[in-house]
């Protein structure tokens, strides 16, 4: 039996209404970036993790598990179950990313 895991997805929030990259073009307002090289053993723990690196922001709710948008970098991030993604973006900080060498991962248990 596979233990659960999650992981934070990053999502770019479009603010132009028209052009090529504005939402109307897009078919929506919130474009997927990609996951997080982190891995959670609970959503908790991705909610904690997210709020200690982003005081600057309104802290991640556990009701909902998504963050707003930062005005800044105009990037948010959903907590999700990990179904074996591709995990491409880096941590908040590099020494939490989760390490891939050829067929094997170290992972970190994130909090």
């Amino acid at each position: 039996m596979s233990k659960a895991c999650y992981v934070l997805e990053v999502l770019q929030f479009i603010t132009e209404r028209e052009g090529s990259n504005g939402w109307l073009a897009q078919n929506g307002k919130m474009k997927h970036i990609g996951y997080m090289k982190g891995n959670f053993k609970t959503k908790q723990d991705a909610v904690t993790y997210y709020n200690r690196h982003n005081p600057h922001m309104r802290p991640l709710r556990k009701y909902s598990y998504r963050s707003d948008w930062d005005p800044e970098t105009k990037l948010l991030y959903i907590v999700r179950d990990d179904y074996l993604t591709n995990a491409t973006i880096d941590c908040f900080s590099m020494d939490d990313n989760t390490e891939f060498t050829e067929g094997y991962t170290k992972n970190k248990w994130l909090k």
